[in-house]
């Protein structure tokens, strides 16, 4: 968040002429890092969120194929808390290991819900 508090301020707050943006460190590894504990941040906050006891689910899923042709099925989370908020996230990515077969997506999702403790 201090990076984009950061930006935020320069591109607001600073005069054109001026070149902060140009001192903070955007390597590739620094990038990633900061990816990912954003990623974990929202997946930690959306575990917390499923673990309230006055929160309605409902869970979507998508089936496709990457480049390899591998079947991959994406879990989506759509959440509504007692005071009404609505979030709706990405709750994980699963990939078959051999075919599409019902059984073979309902044993991912059972999986994948007895991560985020739902069932």
């Amino acid at each position: 968040m201090r990076l984009v508090g950061n930006i935020v301020y320069i591109v607001i707050f600073e005069k054109r002429g001026n070149n902060k943006y140009k001192k903070l460190q955007l390597s590739w590894r620094t990038i990633t890092n900061r990816q990912h504990e954003l990623a974990l941040s929202v997946s930690e906050q959306l575990y917390t969120l499923c673990q309230n006891e006055d929160v309605y689910y409902s869970i979507a899923l998508d089936e496709s194929a990457d480049i390899n042709d591998s079947p991959q099925v994406l879990f989506f989370i759509r959440l509504i808390t007692s005071d009404f908020l609505c979030y709706e996230e990405l709750l994980d990515l699963g990939t078959l290991r051999e075919r599409t077969r019902g059984i073979d997506v309902l044993n991912l999702f059972t999986e994948k819900l007895c991560t985020v403790n739902l069932i």
